[in-house]
């Protein structure tokens, strides 16, 4: 696995607003723990290992000293990356420190076969902030830009933001992989080779926010990963603010051949795990920028953390024909995980005129599988007045309608699909 720098990081276990972060790490760039000069090897920063890559030394970045009109909060050393060189590659890209713990779905691939690039314990949430700032804030811009991924190691990039120098502002831009239908599926290569169509299911890149360039700014990405394809979560925060939700990169390595993917196989269309950050340079081969040779961006007060604090939440509404008597029912349910256990579940029975309304949640619980992902919600509450106990199932099976099931502790109980309604479960 990739280098591990406990020096110059900070290895925390606690827990902060609900969230257990298992493994964190924050990075200011200061001395005596960082030396300027090229980053390769300081602190667990390096390119690809294994194998012991290093960085490509004709990329221009250095750890620096701040001159006067740096922001305050960066202190006085910061990271500067720029685009003087540009390149195709990945592996001799600067990559940030490993986590001891990877993020990722449970069946994420965490290496290529010949290595393995992350590990420890798998978590389900990765976040990700850093702080930046034009490293020639007054001077003209030429096409400066750069990119940043949380990665495991090796190039396989699972979100995206590019910062792009320009002269009204500096341009954060998101990219996510949108595998729009028809879907890929498991089955066979052509059912996989759904979700990888030219010109159907493609890389958006999406512009979230434009900042200023003489002042520090802090992007985010808070991302869960959830069994199953079509359905990770990625949060971009631009200063704090929420501008953004998409999703990450995993149905491009599931449906993609040239991914890896795209066989039909769940034993081999997974997604990728994440541990740490790639920062990129990417384009044309050599020198294509000479203008911006020490200039670029400032990068400053870079955290990342992996956990399984992530919320999740299931929602549903619709009617549908009993399986049983075939009576028109209408069915409601909500529930979020982060909600301190509020919920609600409820049935009509438009037939009969029998009504089901929940008072309290006691417990939920969620399941996921390759195709569909399964709300279970145990509670009480009054039919017709009086009081019951319940259990509630809910599917969510994506492309196809949604399922639900109720049964009540005084013998009554409805299941059914719902082709005019939706249950969405994330």
């Amino acid at each position: 696995m990739k280098r591990f720098a406990l020096i110059g990081a900070v290895l925390i276990v606690f827990v902060l607003a609900g969230i257990i972060i298992a493994d964190s790490r924050s990075i200011n760039f200061e001395a005596p723990t960082y030396n300027t000069g090229s980053i390769d090897n300081q602190n667990g920063w390096g390119g690809q290992n294994p194998p012991d890559l290093p960085i490509n030394p004709a990329i221009d970045q250095a750890i620096a000293t701040n001159g006067v009109g740096a922001p305050a909060s960066f202190g006085a050393q910061s990271w500067r990356i720029s685009n003087y060189y540009t390149s195709g590659s990945f592996g001799d890209m600067p990559f940030s420190p490993s986590l001891a713990n990877e993020a990722g779905e449970t069946l994420a691939k965490n290496g290529n076969g010949v290595f393995t690039f992350s590990g420890g314990t798998r978590q389900s949430h990765f976040e990700v902030q850093w702080a930046f700032t034009s490293a020639d804030p007054t001077g003209l811009e030429h096409d400066s830009y750069f990119s940043t991924s949380p990665d495991r190691g090796d190039g396989a990039r699972m979100s995206y933001i590019r910062l792009e120098d320009h002269p009204n502002g500096i341009q954060v831009w998101f990219s996510d992989y949108q595998d729009n239908a028809p879907r890929g599926q498991y089955g066979d290569p052509f059912s996989a080779g759904q979700g990888c169509v030219d010109m159907q299911d493609e890389f958006t890149d999406i512009l979230v926010a434009t900042v200023s360039r003489n002042r520090a700014h802090t992007v985010k990405l808070a991302i869960d990963f959830i069994d199953g394809p079509h359905n990770d979560i990625v949060k971009v925060y631009v200063d704090g603010t929420l501008r953004h939700t998409g999703t990450t990169w995993e149905d491009y390595f599931r449906w993609c051949m040239e991914s890896g993917g795209g066989t039909g196989d769940p034993a081999f269309d997974q997604s990728r795990t994440v541990d740490s950050e790639l920062f990129r340079v990417g384009g044309g081969q050599g020198v294509t920028h000479p203008e911006n040779q020490f200039k670029g961006f400032l990068i400053d007060n870079l955290t990342y953390f992996s956990s399984n604090g992530r919320c999740r939440n299931g929602d549903g509404d619709g009617d549908f024909d009993d399986d049983r008597d075939g009576h028109r029912h209408h069915a409601h349910f909500h529930h979020d995980s982060c909600e301190d256990g509020r919920g609600d579940v409820e049935d009509d029975d438009r037939d009969s005129g029998r009504h089901f309304a929940s008072s309290s949640v006691n417990s939920a619980t969620f399941t996921s599988n390759a195709n569909s992902q399964t709300l279970t919600m145990i509670g009480t509450g009054l039919h017709d007045g009086l009081p019951v106990g319940f259990t509630m199932v809910a599917v969510d099976n994506g492309l196809t309608p949604g399922v639900f099931s109720l049964i009540l502790t005084d013998g009554y109980s409805t299941t059914g699909s719902l082709p005019s309604g939706s249950i969405v479960i994330r």
